[in-house]
């Protein structure tokens, strides 16, 4: 599911709004769903809950907020990578874009990586080794940071024509219907620990 990269924006401006206005479980919520990545919703699940219990035990349960709204917007910005049609923030932004798609497609890149060299490793009965593992990561990150760098400070200048294309499709019209859903229960479903 490709969204645009203004829809997507306007989604992630109604989750944020959520987390403001109550506790912000419906958003998290949400955003795990919406992540898909198994070992990824495991450690959130386990992470919330470990703070929760730590906070009451500490007596400060009212900063369980602060877990919830940095959950939530890991997971945005997991979400926005994953989903942007990066071709619609050119469109949108022209060439002040760029950034933006570079920002946004490192993460999927590195994601893909470390899939690539944890498969490798068990194929070849590699033991799991943090040095080990990491060092082709690495590598490969550091290459790439020196291609964007390069790319970047040559502004290698075209004749890129761009259009704004503000026609949402389905997978945008969800996206809106799912941030206006949000807001709504946030407003009219409060938690106790928001004060």
């Amino acid at each position: 599911m490709k969204t645009s990269f203004l829809y997507s924006m306007i989604f992630s401006i109604f989750i944020v709004l959520s987390t403001y206005i109550s506790l912000g479980i419906y958003a998290m919520i949400l955003t795990i769903v919406l992540l898909r990545r198994k070992t990824m919703i495991i450690t959130e699940v386990i992470i919330a809950t470990i703070s929760m219990i730590l906070l009451i035990y500490a007596g400060k349960p009212y900063l369980y907020v602060f877990t919830v709204r940095a959950l939530t917007y890991i997971n945005l910005y997991f979400i926005v990578s994953s989903m942007v049609d990066k071709s619609t923030i050119l469109d949108l932004l022209g060439e002040k874009g760029v950034p933006v798609v570079i920002a946004l497609s490192y993460y999927p890149y590195f994601y893909s990586l470390s899939t690539e060299v944890a498969f490798y490793a068990r194929s070849r009965g590699i033991r799991f080794n943090v040095l080990k593992l990491s060092r082709p990561i690495l590598v490969e990150m550091v290459k790439v940071a020196e291609n964007l760098y390069v790319a970047y400070t040559v502004k290698l200048f075209g004749k890129y024509s761009w259009q704004r294309k503000l026609k949402p499709n389905i997978s945008d019209s969800i996206l809106i219907v799912l941030g206006v859903l949000i807001i709504c229960l946030s407003l009219l479903l409060k938690f106790p620990l928001v004060g």
